[in-house]
């Protein structure tokens, strides 16, 4: 496989990924304002934070300096000018999937396609329509991500879509994680209390995991327990545990006809990474400390993208004597 169509259809995977997560974390946030009682505004609101965790909070911000009525709902939804919105991600991918549409199946392409148009023909998000729309793309997203594993053959190609969809994943998992830690609770005074639970469980629903998290855990909700299921869980699909050993998966099966001093570095990175995370647990976490172990695990994520993208996909022929 060439390497720029492998390189499509692992950002492909990566913006069909990020979309439904913008998507997700909207979602939740309309959820909370409705229990809070208030409306979907960013006074109060963790919108800031669910900026942060999208890589949004500063594009954002000079953005209201030139339109101050600008939402954060419109700016995370359909902005043209967040490159991380939903809107955004799902014009890449379908971009993407246009150039790769030989190795995409034709219901892959319309369910991609009718996503696009779908977004293309809203001009404003209403509170009233937040949570229908946020529903929909996920359903969609979901709908895609389940036609690629029913109907697309699971070769090269298939392999390098779910690495981009797992690797993006594992990078929004930690930053929603790490965002809780660092900003959306700085007293310490209110660890434990009403607010904290409530920030928790918003974190648990912005990962879908808050209905797994139940059935594992048959106590209070807790910041360790909610760290431990998102990083820790063995079989919960949106746990970095998780999605870092599958990456490894899918990457080696990807890989298979890579020349071994091309995929070296992103194989010794990706390898480190999955040992570490066999042999920490959360005691040993906290004992490092949260944000730090994060803040290192997103690094060696940009580790492992650096080595596929220097390595693979942007790799230099050698000449042909």
């Amino acid at each position: 496989m060439l390497s720029r169509v492998a390189e499509n259809l692992y950002w492909l995977g990566r913006y069909i990924e990020r979309a439904e997560n913008a998507a997700r974390m909207a979602h939740v946030e309309y959820l909370a304002a409705i229990e809070r009682g208030g409306q979907t505004g960013d006074g109060g609101s963790f919108w800031e934070p669910l900026l942060r965790a999208s890589g949004a909070a500063h594009a954002f911000r000079i953005a209201v300096e030139q339109d101050s009525d600008l939402s954060p709902a419109y700016f995370l939804i359909l902005s043209e000018d967040n490159p991380n919105s939903v809107r955004s991600s799902v014009v890449q991918a379908r971009g993407l999937a246009r150039a790769a549409r030989e190795l995409i199946s034709r219901e892959v392409w319309e369910e991609i396609n009718e996503l696009h148009l779908s977004l293309l023909g809203r001009a404003e998000v209403r509170d009233e329509d937040l949570y229908d729309l946020c529903r929909a793309v996920k359903r969609s997203v979901e709908t895609i991500i389940g036609l690629y594993d029913h109907t697309v053959l699971h070769d090269e190609g298939g392999a390098w879509f779910r690495c981009g969809l797992y690797i993006e994943r594992a990078d929004m998992t930690s930053r929603i994680l790490d965002t809780k830690y660092h900003v959306l609770l700085p007293a310490v005074s209110e660890v434990g209390g009403p607010l904290d639970r409530f920030q928790w469980m918003a974190v648990l629903r912005s990962a879908s995991a808050w209905e797994a998290f139940r059935k594992v855990y048959h106590q209070d909700i807790s910041g360790p327990r909610v760290a431990e299921m998102l990083i820790f869980h063995p079989v919960f699909p949106r746990s970095l545990r998780f999605c870092v050993r599958a990456l490894g998966e899918h990457f080696r099966q990807a890989a298979v006809l890579t020349p071994a001093m091309d995929r070296l570095p992103a194989e010794r990175s990706l390898a480190l990474l999955e040992l570490d995370m066999a042999a920490l647990d959360i005691n040993r976490v906290l004992a490092i400390g949260l944000h730090e172990f994060l803040d290192d695990f997103q690094r060696r994520l940009i580790e492992v993208q650096s080595g596929l993208t220097d390595q693979i996909f942007r790799a230099i022929p050698e000449s042909v004597a």
